[in-house]
């Protein structure tokens, strides 16, 4: 269910009056609502309509509306006006238009209007942004969904003559327009006719009950004048036969109108399909039964590549990609209905790559070749199945990619193990010292063509990254390979398993583990830690592997997200000040759709058996590759061949040995701007919750105090100060709630990234 605006404030509103510790403190009182400029007095009208929720508001004596001076609010609130009761069950809201917070920060200074409210303050809330503001509409839509309001004052003063309309508009259509301009909130207030005529369109009795009868002549009026039809007596059907052709350039331009945000009309398309179509048709696209057709053809012509050899079937998608490609700039794509024509783009990709069987070479030369074009095949298989959203759809997409990449991904992985076996890497334990300014950053099952999109991500976000390609450890499992490219790795030796041991014999498992990386000077930073980038630091994010596992084929439809995530920490942690972020894994893997094919070992022969790889028990002979264990030469690993599994069932897992598994990106990620000066931060002076810093190298730039250093919605202070030649500067923090609170000291360079930090106290030790 989509959410309105005005939902939104409702569920912050109520939220607030009940976060509080229920072990220590009563239930508030009230909740103190400050409203400086007056602008949330619509919203406030429309919260007391719609949800009737408790509020009293600051102003002349209205007993009806529950408005009046502070001692009448006081009165209601302490029950003691005779027969009058205030709405009991939630926890009162008073409004308090033209007042800010500060109003309420030194009794003495308190405006007189408010003084009977000023005790409320202790014994209830009040509401406002986490760094102390006063809430602005346009501070609560950043804060709370990230969604950007320019901050000219044009749209201002349209954000203000349009709050009404705001509240009923969804959260998801306010951030699909973002940066909110004055334009956007313009429409809002006097909706173009074109517009009006999709809505009625799309729900004709709904959008007539909102208009007044002087509306509705209104809308006929346009409607017969205009656009060649009376909404009341031709309807909705003759409507849609003109939208349909494109009767005359003004219906031209309500389908442009409609195919711009087709989701805010969800109730059209269907409307198009019970039409009788013409016997000849001008626009194609604008028909959604010829998209259905052509959807229900080409799931067909999939289904048929099960039956031919590769070469056909490549050759098959490629004249398929000729005759759908155009399907994919029809709207009916971008609302979902064209899976298939979407899926095609990726599959001719990997129709096209797997056409050419160059395997050969050194195993360098194959790994090279691998890191630099052909992880675009595994690419463009997970970019194909993320549109199989359904039954349907999975069986057509899987049978392509199967008819024409499975013999040659088998084929590829046969040929890099020959290369392997033949000519193993040189791959040693070994202990690394701490490198300063550096974060080591793992990320479980970063596969090639997951660390191409993640530089990509990075490298879009302006930050300078270079991905260069190592080999993983056999077996290519996170309990083996993990250990292996940790910098404490030269510390452990062969353990039980497949999991190796550190020099007291404890499995070398997350918390041994982490207490080797503290012992070599290593900081172990959990999520939302930025830690000291004096040092040097571990840390680890993703969900790749794990979902992997639990979700077969359908983590493709998760990977980008998954990704954008692993970009903003790293993003997130050079803006803390770190020197750069060297990005590391353990492992990639193998994912087929439709299941890897099954090959036998009996459980007899092994001690371990996964569904890549196994530990055979001494003196057992296998026809499978076998290759040493990392952690111990004289354990042999018996690896499935090709991409095949020793576990039937299975779409994805890795253990194997193959291009996907065994050639794993490392990335370097550096801070885009150049080279920055060094900056230091003495010692801070506090006198109550008044600093004095001194710095040096840091003239002219910004200084800011926050509760997390790269993030600037968590900054304590009313605004940044620019610091002085002499590198002296004076802060003060304006909410005494943040007392002895842990924070930081935060030097922004030119583009308000920092660049320098200290932690500090709030208030001092």
């Amino acid at each position: 269910m989509k959410t309105t605006f005005l939902e939104t404030v409702h569920n912050a509103l109520k939220n607030a009056t009940t976060e509080y510790n229920r072990n220590d403190a009563a239930p508030p009182v009230a909740l103190l609502w400050t409203d400086p400029t007056e602008e949330w007095r619509p919203v406030v009208s429309l919260l007391k309509k719609t949800f009737q929720m408790p509020i009293m508001t600051l102003g002349s004596y209205d007993p009806d509306s529950w408005q009046g001076p502070a001692i009448y609010l006081r009165c209601l609130l302490e029950e003691t006006i005779p027969d009058t009761t205030f709405p009991k069950g939630d926890c009162p809201i008073i409004y308090l238009p033209g007042y800010s917070r500060d109003a309420f920060r030194n009794s003495r200074d308190c405006p007189d209007m408010i003084k009977p409210l000023i005790e409320l303050q202790y014994r209830g809330l009040l509401w406002s942004h986490k760094n102390g503001r006063d809430w602005t509409i346009a501070g609560f839509l950043q804060a709370n969904y990230s969604i950007e309001t320019q901050p000219d004052q044009a749209t201002k003063d349209a954000l203000r003559s349009s709050i009404e309309k705001l509240c009923q508009e969804t959260i998801q259509t306010l951030r699909s327009n973002q940066p909110l301009k004055a334009g956007f909130f313009t429409s809002l207030t006097h909706p173009d006719e074109k517009k009006q005529i999709l809505l009625w369109m799309n729900a004709p009795e709904e959008e007539r009950g909102k208009m007044s009868q002087g509306d509705w002549t209104s809308f006929r009026f346009i409607c017969k004048s205009d656009y060649k039809f009376d909404p009341q007596i031709d309807g909705v059907a003759t409507a849609a036969e003109k939208l349909a052709s494109q009767e005359e350039r003004r219906w031209q331009q309500i389908w442009e109108r409609f195919i711009e945000t087709p989701e805010r009309f969800p109730d059209i398309p269907n409307l198009l399909r019970n039409l009788v179509r013409p016997s000849f048709i001008v626009f194609k696209d604008s028909w959604p039964q010829i998209n259905d057709e052509e959807e229900k053809k080409l799931h067909t012509d999939l289904l048929a590549l099960e039956q031919v050899s590769a070469r056909e079937a490549a050759e098959t998608i490629q004249r398929l990609e000729k005759a759908h490609a155009e399907r994919r700039s029809w709207v009916w794509a971008a609302v979902g209905e064209s899976p298939l024509a979407m899926a095609l783009q990726p599959l001719n990709e990997l129709a096209e790559l797997s056409a050419h069987y160059t395997f050969g070479g050194t195993l360098d030369e194959q790994a090279r070749r691998y890191t630099e074009t052909l992880y675009m095949a595994d690419n463009a298989i997970l970019r194909s199945l993320e549109y199989a959203t359904d039954a349907d759809t999975t069986k057509a997409v899987t049978t392509a990619i199967r008819a024409v990449a499975l013999n040659w991904l088998s084929a590829r992985a046969e040929e890099f193990q020959k290369a392997w076996c033949s000519s193993p890497p040189e791959q040693m334990k070994q202990t690394s010292p701490p490198v300063v300014g550096e974060v080591l950053l793992f990320v479980d099952g970063l596969r090639m063509d997951c660390g191409h999109r993640l530089k990509k991500i990075l490298g879009d976000a302006g930050e300078e990254c270079s991905l260069s390609y190592r080999y993983s450890v056999l077996p290519t499992l996170t309990e083996t390979a993990k250990p292996a490219v940790m910098p404490i790795a030269g510390e452990l030796a062969s353990g039980e398993g497949l999991t190796p041991c550190t020099q007291s014999g404890a499995a070398a498992e997350i918390q041994a583990l982490r207490r080797l990386l503290e012992a070599h000077s290593y900081q172990v930073l959990k999520e939302g830690e930025y830690g000291d980038p004096a040092g040097s630091a571990w840390t680890e994010i993703g969900n790749i592997d794990h979902s992997g596992h639990d979700r077969g084929i359908a983590l493709a439809s998760t990977l980008d997200h998954e990704l954008s995530l692993i970009g903003n920490r790293v993003h997130s942690l050079l803006q803390s000040g770190w020197s750069q972020v060297r990005i590391v894994t353990d492992h990639g893997w193998v994912l087929i759709p439709g299941g890897l094919q099954k090959t036998d070992l009996p459980p007899a022969y092994t001690v371990v058996k996964k569904g890549r790889c196994a530990r055979l028990h001494p003196d057992v002979q296998v026809s499978y590759p076998v290759l040493p264990w990392f952690w111990d030469r004289n354990v042999r690993i018996a690896l499935a061949p090709g991409i095949t599994c020793f576990e039937a069932g299975k779409e994805f897992d890795h253990g194997g040995l193959s291009p996907e598994e065994a050639v794993v990106p490392e990335i370097i990620v550096r801070r885009g701007g150049g080279v920055q000066s060094v900056i230091e931060v003495e010692p801070p002076v506090w006198r109550g919750l008044r600093l004095s810093v001194d710095t040096s190298g840091a003239e002219g730039s910004r200084i800011d105090i926050r509760e997390k250093p790269g993030d600037p919605a968590t900054s304590l202070l009313e605004a940044s100060k620019t610091i002085p030649a002499d590198g002296k500067v004076s802060l003060v923090i304006p909410d005494d709630r943040f007392e002895g609170t842990e924070a930081f000291i935060v030097i922004l360079d030119d583009n308000g990234n920092p660049s320098a930090q200290r932690k500090v106290i709030i208030g001092g030790e």
